[in-house]
């Protein structure tokens, strides 16, 4: 990344400053050195019934070493690449960490649901015959092998088999440069992008985001995404690990089934971070009867990230205001963004519910120390401020790029070593607002829009359930002949009784009211034909390309 040297008061250019004195050099000494403290915190997994099986650092260590003995014994060495489709939270991170302690280079895979084996055999095949045939774990419910892995030699198995183990006694001497982990971008079909970081970026990002909202050895973190995706190993676990702190995990189903579970943990637990998108505390808000007259203390919980998709401010103040007589702080709530090529979130700021009125978009802030963001025309030249552009970043938590993937690295950086986010933002006023993404920009008649500001009117509506809408252009042929043309689809899940018509009436008139719009689809989905991420975000793209095949045939 270069360095601007030219004044840049007027252009749209942030820098968060210095990154402060990393603690340690690698992953790996994090967990030992957390395993070394007498004042360290535990780590708490929920279950199913919302009771807890905790465990300490030296025993995640003494896992970690057990399980480390068990891949090398298999035939596996340092410099390897691990792939890791394990459900259990704590087979999980055992597994991760002897993979760091060892060498080996993790590649962490969502298990899906524990009733489609098939789904998560293909996804193990995909990725495996992606990234040069590696070493592959699964978890004690995990499927089988493939025949060709099975016959490669390179299936070590369930992890129960490995534990049965003397510890490890001699650990790899990684180097902050090396790779720590790849992560798998949320691609549904072909073989995914991984992510590929750094110890330096991991510990980089975690040490700045730590000093920058004071957390430390005594607090309390609440996590409830996959351990297999960015947010909850790297955002929370990898970071809380670097702290020595008490963590919390939850899984994302349980959390979703009933949100109210969130805040009952968050009490109990004594919990003053914790963090999820916006649909999350929408779904919340949805629950505002049963939430009345629980008995929660939130009085701790200083520190909500809200990331991951566009920021609402009416969500917020009314969440916000649902659970101030638990004591939840006004201030709580941090706006931010990130995303698995920076290490998680590197922008975040306190949201004042006072100060903020309705906006379009919510402001996400400054970037964090070690970061520095930028907003650049199609040519990647700074735009004045106030001017919205494309997002570029850079800095330490940075990744170089993803793994064995030339073409799209050469696409994704700028010349001169600047990301290309793939959002849209403005900087005005010495903050990052981020205003959407790039290929969700909706454009009509030469108006532009964007699908998630259309969504969250949609839902706005009491008959539409929440987080489950998607707007989007689509190409259709009218009444199935002719030359195809592209309208705008509104796909929802509905709830309650309303007729059908009334719904469809309903929906067009606001949007018209509201944008001006006309609707040509109005489409009703049930639950599960919703694609989403593994933290529950929208698939636009995917949705759409499924009704455009459905309506072609």
């Amino acid at each position: 990344m270069s360095v601007i040297t030219a004044d840049t008061a007027l252009l749209s250019f942030l820098d968060g400053g210095p990154l402060p004195a990393l603690p340690v050099d690698t992953l790996g000494e994090a967990l030992v050195r957390a395993a070394g403290l007498p004042d360290a915190g535990l780590i708490h997994y929920v279950q199913a019934d919302g009771s807890a099986v905790d465990s300490s650092y030296p025993e995640l260590l003494a896992d970690a070493l057990r399980i480390l003995t068990g891949l090398r014994a298999g035939g596996a060495r340092a410099g390897d690449k691990l792939m890791l489709q394990i459900r259990s939270e704590p087979d999980l991170l055992g597994a991760f960490w002897a993979a760091v302690l060892g060498g080996l280079i993790p590649i962490t895979l969502a298990p899906g649901p524990a009733d489609d084996q098939a789904a998560a055999a293909d996804l193990i095949e995909r990725v495996w015959g992606g990234y040069d045939n590696p070493w592959v774990l699964v978890g004690d419910d995990g499927p089988e092998p493939h025949e060709q892995l099975a016959a490669s030699g390179r299936w070590l198995g369930r992890i129960g088999g490995l534990r049965d183990n003397a510890p490890a006694e001699e650990l790899h001497r990684a180097r902050p440069e090396d790779l720590a982990v790849l992560l798998l971008t949320s691609g549904s079909t072909g073989v995914p992008k991984a992510v590929a970081l750094t110890h330096r970026n991991i510990i980089a990002r975690s040490t700045a985001t730590a000093a920058v909202r004071g957390l430390g050895r005594d607090s309390r973190t609440f996590n409830w995404m996959p351990l297999d995706h960015i947010g909850g190993l790297v955002m929370f676990h990898a970071r809380d690990v670097l702290l020595g702190c008490t963590q919390v995990h939850a899984r994302l189903p349980w959390i979703l089934a009933d949100p109210t579970r969130w805040f009952d943990q968050i009490s109990r637990h004594r919990a003053d971070t914790t963090w999820a998108p916006n649909f999350a505390f929408r779904l919340v808000n949805d629950r505002a009867a049963e939430i009345e007259g629980r008995d929660w203390d939130l009085s701790r919980l200083r520190y909500i990230m809200n990331g991951g998709e566009s920021v609402k401010a009416s969500v917020i103040r009314q969440f916000l205001e649902l659970l101030a007589p638990f004591g939840l702080p006004r201030d709580c709530m941090h706006p931010g963004w990130g995303m698995s090529e920076t290490s998680a979130g590197v922008v975040d700021s306190v949201f004042d519910p006072d100060a903020t009125g309705d906006e379009r978009f919510v402001q996400v802030g400054r970037p964090h120390p070690g970061v520095a963001v930028r907003v650049v025309d199609e040519h990647d030249q700074l735009l004045p401020v106030g001017t919205v552009g494309r997002l570029q970043v850079g800095g330490a938590p940075v990744t170089s790029g993803y793994y064995a993937n030339a073409k799209v690295n050469a696409e994704c950086f700028t010349t001169d070593g600047w990301f290309r986010s793939g959002d849209l933002a403005v900087i005005e006023d010495g903050a990052l607002t981020v205003t959407g993404r790039v290929d969700d920009l909706i454009v009509i008649n030469g108006a532009e829009y964007h699908g998630h500001e259309i969504e969250a009117l949609v839902e706005e509506l009491g008959f539409v359930e929440p987080s489950y809408t998607v707007v989007s252009p689509v190409t259709v042929r009218q009444d199935g002949a002719g030359e195809p043309v592209e309208e705008l689809a509104v796909f929802f899940h509905p709830r309650g009784d309303l007729a059908p018509a009334e719904i469809e009436r309903q929906i067009r008139e606001l949007v018209s009211a509201r944008f001006g719009l006309e609707i040509g689809q109005v489409v009703t989905l049930a639950k599960e034909d919703v694609p989403k991420t593994g933290i529950g975000k929208l698939r636009r793209a995917q949705l759409r390309q499924g009704f455009e095949s459905a309506a072609a045939r």
